[in-house]
């Protein structure tokens, strides 16, 4: 098969190099993909969200399957588009995106399906949110409705700090819409699921670190570190996590919805589970190290999963711990510099490409996110010795990293 993996990031070169171990895939073609992903295929210059172009080049090259990384084309359609052209492409129409899209859409359907959520208001104008915001306890939890590639939520500790997010959210992040809820003091957990026809079929579970800093501090981001499995779930709470998949299925059909693709669900683990988001692709950084995890034929569960013939049994784990911390860019989330030469003086390292390119035979950064480093032992502990380990074989100016992550 000819497959084209559509994005540029640490997700799609964990899928890059995943599907390229299956005997199924012929040739990968990624799509603008990154320096790394080069050991896997052939890299296109073409932008994600170029959408015709993209179309064409499937035409041309006779693509058997396309697999789409990051959100916003899955927002944008680019499924329908694809599928409106005759071309097979794995991920949800821009209908079943909407549960990413829009956190208030997924808000009201978790509500109406009585799936454990935060209570929260919506709000589609600034003064309304303002005056909401005198009355309320604190700490609260600010999310603008929209794509905000893990820059759109916000805890704010007081009211004067509440405003301070809430100006910008309507000015610099330009919502048009915001949804305030209730703070969950827990540990958060990540579900991300095949989705076959509206059944849902978990992967392993993960764990993934948002705040730049140790200790969970600072500002949020895409992720700056994961590991799975996760072992401080207990029994009871799996068994709510598995009635949640459970009525979402419920809610899926009763909406008249033909959800296939992934979901992602971002959960709160408190004296019970509740549903914090919706994504509607593989988490990042989590997918990393699960399909490190992963011993299944990731490609063989993607056809199955589009075609309706998946089961439980065809996704297999191994029974090891895995670990992946993320190199940034200093400054990041929030203004950094590109272009800083890497070295890397180890040949063999678990490097996860996320922001590199190739420049007069230097390898540059060219991202806040720069690469994971990632290793698999016979505990966490083991696992997370070899990480930050391995981590000083790589400098690059300005490489900032959190020291903390177990």
């Amino acid at each position: 098969m000819k497959i084209l993996i559509i994005g540029s990031g640490g997700r799609e070169y964990a899928l890059a190099k995943k599907i390229s171990k299956s005997p199924l895939a012929d040739k990968i073609y990624t799509a603008p993909g990154n320096y790394g992903m080069r050991d896997f295929g052939e890299t296109v210059d073409i932008k994600a969200t170029d959408y015709d172009r993209l179309i064409d080049f499937a035409k041309d090259k006779k693509i058997d399957l396309t697999i789409v990384g990051p959100e916003n084309p899955l927002s944008d359609g680019i499924v329908d588009k694809f599928e409106e052209n005759g071309l097979k492409i794995f991920g949800v129409n821009k209908a079943n995106a909407r549960f990413e899209a829009s956190k208030d859409f997924t808000k009201k359907f978790l509500n109406k399906y009585d799936i454990p959520t935060a209570k929260s208001e919506t709000f589609t104008d600034y003064e309304s949110a303002k005056d909401y915001l005198k009355d309320i306890t604190y700490p609260i939890v600010l999310k603008a409705d929209g794509l905000c590639f893990g820059k759109g939520v916000f805890i704010a500790k007081d009211y004067d700090n509440a405003i301070n997010y809430l100006d910008q959210i309507f000015d610099d992040l330009n919502s048009k819409k915001i949804v305030i809820e209730e703070y969950l003091d827990g540990r958060e957990l990540s579900s991300i699921c095949l989705v076959s026809h509206n059944k849902i079929f978990p992967l392993e579970y993960a764990r993934d670190f948002k705040k730049i800093f140790d200790g969970d501090k600072g500002e949020n981001t895409g992720g700056v570190g994961s590991v799975t499995p996760v072992d401080d779930i207990s029994d009871s709470n799996l068994e709510k996590i598995r009635m949640i998949h459970k009525k979402i299925e419920e809610g899926f059909i009763k909406e008249d919805i033909d959800y296939t693709g992934v979901l992602f669900i971002g959960l709160m683990i408190t004296d019970k589970p509740y549903v914090l988001e919706f994504n509607v692709r593989f988490g990042d950084p989590e997918i990393e190290v699960i399909l490190e995890k992963m011993e299944s034929d990731l490609l063989s569960l993607i056809i199955k999963t589009m075609d309706g013939s998946l089961k439980k049994e065809d996704i297999v784990f191994d029974d090891k711990s895995y670990l992946g911390v993320v190199l940034c860019s200093s400054g990041y989330p929030q203004a950094y510099e590109k272009n800083k030469e890497i070295t890397i003086n180890k040949s063999d390292l678990e490097v996860i490409h996320c922001a590199t390119k190739y420049e007069d035979g230097k390898i540059l950064t060219n991202g806040g996110r720069v690469m994971m480093v990632i290793a698999g032992d016979t505990t966490k502990q083991k696992a997370r010795e070899k990480v930050y380990k391995d981590i000083g074989s790589i400098q690059f100016e300005g490489i900032y990293y959190r020291k903390d992550i177990k």
